[in-house]
C-alpha cells in the first residue's frame, strides 16, 4: 500500500511503500501499524469505532485520537490524548485544535502532514535522530493513520508517538 514518509531533515513528503515504513519504524510504530492494517484489511482505512483501545494497551501513552470536522474549513480536535503527548507539550491539549497546540516544527508543517493523511487517505510516518549530552542517540517517530466511519472521508486520525528517550535504558547497559 502507498504511504508517506518524511525521512530526517527532509521538508517534502516522499512516497512509499508499507514495507518501507515497517523498514524504517521503530518498534511502537511497527506494531501500531501493523495493528491498524489488520483492521483494516481490504479497505482503505478501518473506522474509529473499531479501535480497541484494550488491544493498543501496551502503547496508550503515545496514542492520540484527532476528530476532522467540518469540510473545507476543517479543524483538528485533539479527543484522545496519552501521557507522552502531555510530557512532550508540557499541557494536556485535550478538546484543543492542532492549529492551537501543534507539537512539531511549525503549526504549518504539523496541518500539511494531516491534510496528507486526510486528503489523501493514506497513512504518514516521519522520524528523527538525534544526538543527546552524553552521546546516546535519541528518536521520535509519529505515525498518522487515517480513520473512517463511511469508507470514504477521513473523520478521525489516529496519531501513535514513539519517544526513545522517554524509556529507561539503563537495564542494556
Amino acid at each position: 500500500m502507498q504511504v508517506c514518509i518524511k525521512q530526517p531533515e527532509q521538508s517534502t513528503h516522499a512516497f512509499s511503500t508499507s514495507e518501507e515504513l515497517l523498514h524504517n519504524a521503530t518498534g511502537g510504530v511497527a506494531q501500531v501499524f501493523r495493528y491498524w492494517d489488520r483492521l483494516r484489511g481490504a479497505r482503505l482505512m478501518p473506522s474509529p469505532s473499531e479501535v480497541d483501545f484494550l488491544e493498543l494497551r501496551p502503547w496508550l501513552a503515545g496514542i492520540m485520537m484527532v476528530e476532522v470536522t467540518g469540510g473545507e474549513g476543517r479543524e483538528l480536535i485533539y479527543r484522545v490524548v496519552g501521557e507522552r503527548a502531555v510530557r512532550l507539550r508540557g499541557y494536556d491539549p485535550t478538546g484543543m485544535t492542532v492549529s492551537k497546540a501543534a507539537f512539531g516544527q511549525s503549526v504549518a508543517y504539523v496541518l500539511a502532514n494531516y491534510s496528507v493523511v486526510i486528503d489523501l487517505r493514506i497513512p504518514l510516518y516521519g522520524w528523527y535522530d538525534d544526538e543527546i549530552a552524553d552521546g546516546r542517540r535519541v528518536g521520535s517517530g509519529t505515525l498518522l493513520l487515517p480513520l473512517s466511519g463511511d469508507g470514504r472521508r477521513v473523520d478521525w486520525v489516529l496519531v501513535y508517538i514513539e519517544d526513545t528517550a522517554a524509556y529507561d535504558w539503563t537495564w542494556a547497559r
